[in-house]
């Protein structure tokens, strides 16, 4: 399978064009509900953030929540979609700025939805998370698995692979999965 490098122009130009993609649905927000617990105050990071579904969904546990994007467009939206008090917004490329500018030195919860397949260097993207995960705190991520779409669905490939899945569940001291429909949500702690 060829690997799609996937620009900070690229999402721009989706995002400045209108594009949106999968809401969160009822039961995936419950799911990182029973998984990250309440927030009291915590920091959470959401990768990716895109129109800011997740992170709206941490500030309700309670978590201090910023929201990163690439795309200025993304976080256009979010803020556009935030009707009172709420996460913070920062465009920022995870996998390629310096970390020390994020608002936290460390994250109860990191979370990463529809955006690892994209990733170029999974083991560099995940030691990232690592390095900003504080002990005892999840990885939640949201990723779609390829072959779960009918053959016959372009989309079918979108997912990751079984290589890709254990590259993700690799070096984590706790791995929990649920399967909604074609996605997969892993709760991984250090």
């Amino acid at each position: 399978m060829t690997t799609v490098t996937a620009t900070t122009g690229h999402w721009e130009s989706l995002w400045a064009g209108g594009r949106r993609y999968r809401h969160v649905s009822s039961a995936e927000a419950t799911l990182l509900a029973d998984h990250v617990g309440p927030g009291r105050g915590r920091p959470a990071l959401d990768i990716g953030t895109g129109d800011g579904a997740l992170a709206r969904h941490l500030h309700r546990l309670g978590y201090r929540t910023t929201g990163i994007d690439v795309a200025p467009s993304a976080l256009t939206a979010a803020r556009n979609a935030q009707h009172d008090d709420g996460p913070a917004w920062r465009l920022m490329d995870f996998t390629a700025d310096d970390l020390s500018t994020l608002p936290d030195p460390a994250y109860a919860v990191v979370t990463c939805r529809l955006v690892y397949r994209w990733t170029d260097d999974k083991p560099a993207f995940l030691d990232r998370v690592r390095q900003i995960l504080v002990p005892g705190g999840t990885f939640w991520i949201v990723t779609e698995v390829a072959g779960r779409r009918p053959d016959s669905d372009p989309r079918n490939h979108l997912g990751i692979t079984t290589a890709e899945a254990e590259t993700l569940t690799a070096r984590w001291s706790v791995v929990e999965t649920v399967d909604l429909d074609v996605l997969r949500c892993y709760a991984l702690r250090p």
